[in-house]
């Protein structure tokens, strides 16, 4: 198989330390043609700031022979300038890793996961669009399932995964196409794990480099996916979907008719997955009545429209 090259294109990648996987993904990408931005405004798990990693990863990047620029600035509140740094330098944007990540208050993680990766896409979509082929990874976490101590983080890791296939249907049919990836690696933010023992373990078994192999697959050119989320790690990859059970239908609409029915609307049995609000709700309708599916059928919403409902 031919080697899965970038040369020719540029990658903005947020939230790129002097370690782990921000850095990785850049390193790869610039080792296979592609020209990189790499972005770092200088915050730790804690939520404190420090110094920012652009310059020591620009260097790194240079002395692996690849070709970098670095551009220090807040995914929220400087978004524009961040990708005008790709624009002004390089005349083209082919691709945007939202990597960029933080600790602390539940608004900061919020602020930087999910608003960061919102805004840096939104000021980098015309870019992606005028290439044809615009390509987006959206950082999530298996952290999207639930993390006792870190709500915020939660949270806004959940949101990527919606993001992620809302941005989907908007590019279809402009070009552009965007993931997610829930990675296990050895990281900034793993690296602060108390659990003794973690840090060796990850170290040992979740190399970033592994991830980074991954990304860099589902955001060359020639891959089609587009809308799907997968937990990586350790030369693992699985598919991550948000699924529906085929539930229980009845007519009696009181509390009282749920006890009995319960335990089928949670037998997972045979999964339904959706990839938009109306294929769910198309998928839903067709598990109700004959009369509410021929009513439905009328008034039909296509399941892959990806416009408003206008009046």
């Amino acid at each position: 198989m031919d080697p899965l090259r970038f040369d020719g294109q540029v990658a903005l990648i947020t939230g790129v330390s002097t370690f782990g996987l921000g850095l990785a993904y850049a390193r790869l990408l610039a080792s296979r043609g592609c020209s990189v931005v790499v972005n770092d405004l200088g915050r730790d798990w804690t939520g404190s700031e420090n110094t920012p990693g652009t310059d020591e990863a620009v260097r790194l990047i240079e002395s692996d022979g690849g070709t970098a620029v670095g551009v220090t600035g807040d995914v929220v509140d400087e978004a524009d300038r961040i990708v005008r740094t790709a624009i002004d330098t390089f005349g083209r944007l082919d691709v945007v890793i939202n990597n960029a990540g933080a600790g602390g208050s539940f608004d900061t993680m919020v602020d930087v996961h999910l608003r960061g990766a919102h805004r840096i896409t939104e000021a980098a979509w015309p870019h992606l669009s005028a290439t044809g082929n615009g390509r987006i990874l959206n950082i999530s976490s298996n952290g999207s399932f639930g993390a006792p101590a870190l709500p915020g983080y939660a949270a806004a890791k959940g949101a990527i995964l919606s993001l992620t296939r809302t941005q989907a249907i908007l590019g279809k049919r402009i070009g552009v196409r965007s993931n997610a990836i829930l990675p296990a690696a050895w990281t900034r933010s793993t690296a602060g794990i108390e659990q003794p023992g973690f840090g060796e373990f990850m170290q040992e078994h979740f190399p970033p480099e592994a991830v980074a192999a991954f990304a860099a697959y589902l955001l060359h050119a020639d891959t089609p996916l587009s809308g799907e989320a997968f937990a990586v790690g350790g030369g693992l990859v699985s598919r991550v979907v948000q699924a529906e059970t085929a539930g229980a239908l009845t007519d009696d609409h009181t509390p009282e008719a749920w006890p009995a029915l319960i335990d089928q609307v949670m037998a997972p049995g045979d999964m339904i997955v959706s990839k938009s609000l109306w294929s769910q709700l198309d998928s839903f309708v067709g598990r109700m009545s004959p009369q509410t599916r021929a009513d439905w059928d009328e008034i039909r919403v296509a399941p892959d429209v990806d416009g408003k409902v206008k009046a």
